[in-house]
């Protein structure tokens, strides 16, 4: 009977996680009003919502908007001295050749002389040349015009007079970047990520498009195969939306709230979906 019972709950979640949907309804446990959930994609531009009018609405009917976090200008320095490695540099970490090989990607995908990031902790120039690809190769991306999704939420939602709250600091999305590997995994892993152009072109492609069809669970699927191959990164994903429920269920209280979050915080098990379930709340797929 347990083992028919497991087999029932992981069918309903698969079928649930499988809605194609990037924006979820939250209500009950004693919600006076219901929430929204919305999976973003970081550099996707805001005029990609002109399609989307389900979520123009929401994010409109919303009092409040809480994002993953916010630019503070006073944590700027703070943030460099934690990107830095005063004692280390990139030429030491890697081989002469790799050197030449991630100094080349670099400059033709960001245009930037790699040198400049000589002392930056590896995994920052991996996320910055990451972006870059993907922005230059998506001929999909480039159609979309205006400010990345999470900032045009925070920066209208202060023009309209919403309340703007971050789900964590600055200083602390950046630790679990770049503090959770060791500088020689992080460098490691820009060398390969290197030299797996065009696997990563082809990865950047795919989720763009899964995206675009709201697939969380094709998202989440991938992430997994990723996360195999590169090594885990459920340090980004799960660990933080622990952290972000001790917050949301007073938050939403409070006050019809939008929720803008990076999409792949939304499904899989320890997923944001999943996890407002379990606390006792309504969450359901809004596909119209």
């Amino acid at each position: 009977m347990k083992k028919y019972s497991l087999l029932i709950v992981s069918l309903l979640t698969v079928s649930l996680a499988s809605a194609q949907s990037l924006l979820w309804k939250v209500s009950g446990n004693e919600l006076k009003q219901p929430s929204y959930l919305f999976g973003t994609y970081h550099i996707l531009k805001d005029s990609y919502l002109d399609g989307t009018p389900k979520v123009k609405k929401a994010y409109q009917q919303a009092q409040g908007v809480v994002v993953e976090t916010t630019v503070d200008s006073s944590a700027m320095l703070q943030m460099a001295m934690q990107a830095m490695m005063f004692d280390n540099s990139l030429r030491k970490l890697i081989s002469p050749e790799d050197y030449e090989l991630v100094a080349k990607e670099f400059r033709a995908s960001t245009g930037i002389d790699l040198a400049m990031f000589d002392q930056i902790k590896p995994v920052y120039t991996a996320m910055m040349l990451s972006m870059a690809q993907i922005e230059k190769e998506s001929d999909t991306l480039r159609k979309f015009t205006g400010l990345p999704l999470d900032l045009f939420f925070a920066s209208d939602g202060q023009k309209q007079g919403k309340s703007i709250t971050p789900l964590e600091t600055m200083e602390e999305q950046m630790g679990f970047l770049l503090n959770h590997d060791s500088i020689d995994k992080q460098a490691e892993q820009l060398v390969q990520i290197v030299k797996d152009k065009r696997e990563m072109q082809h990865s950047s492609k795919r989720i763009t498009d899964l995206y675009l069809k709201e697939d969380l669970a094709g998202m989440w699927k991938m992430n997994e195969e990723y996360s195999q191959k590169y090594g885990d990164t459920a340090y980004l994903v799960d660990k933080r939306n622990e952290n972000w429920l001790k917050r949301l269920p007073a938050l939403m209280a409070s006050k019809p709230l939008f929720v803008a979050v990076g999409a792949l915080h939304l499904p899989g098990p320890n997923g944001l979906i999943e996890l407002l379930r379990k606390a006792g709340y309504t969450v359901e797929p809004q596909l119209n």
